[in-house]
């Protein structure tokens, strides 16, 4: 049986390391050579692996508790997170980026402590891994929304930030209601 306080831990963990390691290729001050900034470049890296984090995780979700409110969290998670990641994918492309399509491996490895959790203890540890997710993708969002350069990865974070709010307040709503203590 995991520990579910281990859990959240790990994933804490797993998801700020993510998080602070910048782009490998990134060079602060410069533009890349089709005129994108570091900083957008690791916007759109981290925005699309902690999309397709939220992807992941969603699948587990809608497939593997009994609960179904979580399970249509994990739904809108899924239909939400795909359509942003195929926005910012195609704002990458036209910027000359490959955004990612997968989890990085830290968000990775949170799924996968997530498939073999116990149903019971699935919805709180669930939960408990998606506030803080996406606290830390609100302030990606809010920085590249504030900040950004570049017009089109400004106006695209803007416009995201709502879906991601409305995300996390379904996600406080159900954590402070039985559910994510019930079996």
């Amino acid at each position: 049986m995991i520990n579910t306080s281990r859990l959240l831990k790990s994933g804490a963990l797993a998801i700020a390391v993510a998080w602070s390691i910048p782009a490998a290729d990134a060079q602060v001050g410069t533009p890349y050579g089709g005129g994108v900034w570091p900083s957008d470049y690791n916007f759109v890296m981290q925005a699309a692996f902690g999309g397709w984090g939220e992807v992941a995780a969603g699948q587990v979700a809608e497939q593997d508790t009994g609960n179904p409110t979580v399970q249509n969290i994990g739904a809108m998670m899924i239909a939400d997170h795909t359509r942003v990641n195929q926005q910012l994918a195609a704002l990458a492309a036209a910027r000359g980026i490959t955004a990612p399509t997968t989890p990085d491996p830290g968000r990775q490895g949170v799924v996968e402590m997530l498939r073999e959790m116990i149903v019971p203890d699935f919805a709180q540890a669930y939960l408990g891994e998606q506030i803080p997710d996406h606290l830390v993708a609100i302030a990606l969002y809010q920085a590249e929304a504030t900040s950004s350069l570049d017009p089109g990865l400004r106006t695209f974070a803007q416009q995201t930030l709502p879906i991601l709010q409305h995300h996390l307040q379904v996600l406080e709503a159900a954590s402070a209601s039985p559910i994510a203590s019930a079996r």
